[in-house]
């Protein structure tokens, strides 16, 4: 059950639903994803893909920059922590720049809830765009936790950067909080003649 739709530059859609895949056939349609970035979407349907399968392929998203849409219905998965986590990787500020952005829309089966509506958030946030999600998990990531802006010995020339994306992105109480815990020397290195951040 195996079908393509290409164009001049390459297959674009790849059906491989219902091929009994289970867990270990997902290495190499993972390992294929970490360099393939052609592919819109991915059908992998009624495949037997369960937790181990799943993070593998979450994994090879993390990067891919091209594909969008991924159809996983019928699976054996019982969590969706994976794609959670290859959207909005936590574990430090250059895992959530590292997450995918490009991916826009997975269909599941029901029954997730919380899960698949934390899920489906962080799908929308990516269909702003790779740039504007990139941005906006970060302001989420910094959002959450203002210690660990503080935490980053973060170069004086990108605080405008920093506080600028927490004001994009609606966060008046983050961009306030950075600015009351800001060391004075940041304000003050124009005497010094480093960074001019007074102006």
């Amino acid at each position: 059950n195996n079908t393509t739709s290409s164009n001049s530059r390459g297959i674009r859609t790849l059906i491989l639903g219902d091929n009994n895949l289970h867990d270990d056939g997902v290495n190499a349609i993972a390992y294929a994803l970490e360099t393939n970035q052609l592919l819109v979407s991915l059908m992998l349907d009624d495949n037997c893909i369960g937790v181990r399968g799943l993070t593998v392929l979450a994994n090879s998203l993390r990067k891919n920059y091209k594909l969008e849409r991924l159809h996983l219905k019928h699976n054996s998965f019982q969590s969706l922590a994976p794609l959670i986590a290859c959207l909005f990787n936590k574990s430090s500020l250059d895992d959530v720049v590292e997450s995918n952005h490009s991916l826009k829309h997975i269909f599941l089966d029901c029954g997730y809830s919380y899960e698949s509506s934390e899920l489906e958030a962080l799908l929308k946030i990516n269909r702003l765009g790779r740039m504007e999600a990139r941005r906006t998990k970060v302001a989420l990531y910094l959002e959450e936790d203002l210690g660990r802006l503080f935490e980053l010995d973060m170069d004086a020339r990108l605080c405008p950067e920093v506080l600028g994306i927490l004001a994009q992105s609606g966060s008046l109480n983050g961009v306030f909080g950075v600015v009351k815990n800001l060391p004075w020397a940041i304000f003050t290195q124009c005497d010094d003649g480093g960074v001019d951040l007074c102006e």
